[in-house]
């Protein structure tokens, strides 16, 4: 699958299971732009369209968490889903040119990428959490088996504060089992004995796509300051991702600010709905999208 999506998307590969897409200039800066304005709104600070000054300011308001959860993922609420409408906007965009030399190889789109803050340091109330991203996991734990990682970094210290990837040391002993669904990272941490590190260095700018089977973990170095990515996953081929996630996906990539826009479902100040389930996205009790005429 990897072989086909290169060459009919024209993406380079970085490994036997890993690809990678980089956008234009353009639009990765107005993709990074409406992220820190979103950010910005979120944590409740003045938006600073240099990188370094945004990211003093972002640390300074480390605790300003109402709307971040403990893995770091900015929750899409009211007061500001204007700006999160811009950044699915650009998303649309940016994954409508990737795939634009064969569409229908895309599968199913997904409507929720994460906009997620990695701190130089882990929040406290993410350290014992069963799904923390610091834990070697695969998405297939939680998706099923048949899905790509898509991870992008885009600004920050992604030299000593970034996604730490694992290859099998022997291909020919990997299992099915190696992907099946789990409700914590730490059940499935057998399969760490059959995975050897992946040295790879990845670029802000740059899109990551990975199959499932290529595990992964937030890693910092001393002194890691704080980075912000964008992850997400993609679907090709005849497969679907676990039914809990369905609702996620789209077989089209929308217009979006155009045919519809997209309501967060909740205030800032409203109580938290939980998940529907373990498997779930944050946002599936609350966001839906709006038909417009």
């Amino acid at each position: 699958r990897i072989n086909k999506i290169s060459k009919s998307w024209k993406l380079k590969k970085e490994h036997s299971l890993m690809l990678s897409y980089k956008p234009s200039y353009e639009d990765y800066y107005y993709f990074k732009k409406y992220i820190k304005m979103y950010i910005s709104k979120a944590m409740d600070f003045q938006y600073e369209e240099n990188d370094k000054s945004f990211l003093k300011l972002l640390d300074k308001n480390k605790k300003n968490l109402k709307n971040i959860t403990p893995n770091g993922a900015v929750v899409p609420k009211r007061e500001f889903q204007l700006e999160y409408n811009l950044i699915i906007r650009q998303w649309c965009h940016l994954i409508k040119k990737m795939t634009s030399k064969k569409p229908k190889l895309l599968k199913l789109f997904r409507m929720t990428p994460n906009i997620r803050i990695k701190f130089g340091s882990e929040l406290e109330h993410n350290k014992s959490r069963p799904l923390n991203t610091a834990i070697a996991h695969s998405d297939a734990w939680l998706e099923g088996p048949w899905g790509f990682n898509c991870f992008m970094p885009i600004v920050g210290d992604i030299k000593n504060n970034y996604l730490k990837y694992y290859e099998l040391k022997n291909e020919k002993e990997f299992r099915e089992e190696f992907l099946k669904l789990s409700k914590t990272y730490n059940s499935m941490s057998w399969v760490n004995d059959y995975y050897k590190d992946l040295p790879i260095k990845l670029s802000s700018g740059i899109a990551y796509i990975s199959d499932y089977s290529l595990i992964h973990k937030t890693h910092r170095k001393a002194k890691a300051q704080t980075r912000v990515s964008v992850d997400t996953t993609i679907f090709v081929g005849n497969h679907l991702p676990f039914k809990d996630r369905l609702r996620e996906y789209r077989k089209g990539i929308p217009l979006m600010g155009i045919d519809e826009i997209i309501d967060a479902g909740q205030y800032e100040n409203d109580k938290f709905k939980g998940k529907i389930s373990t498997f779930s996205h944050y946002t599936g009790r609350c966001a839906k999208t709006i038909r417009l005429k």
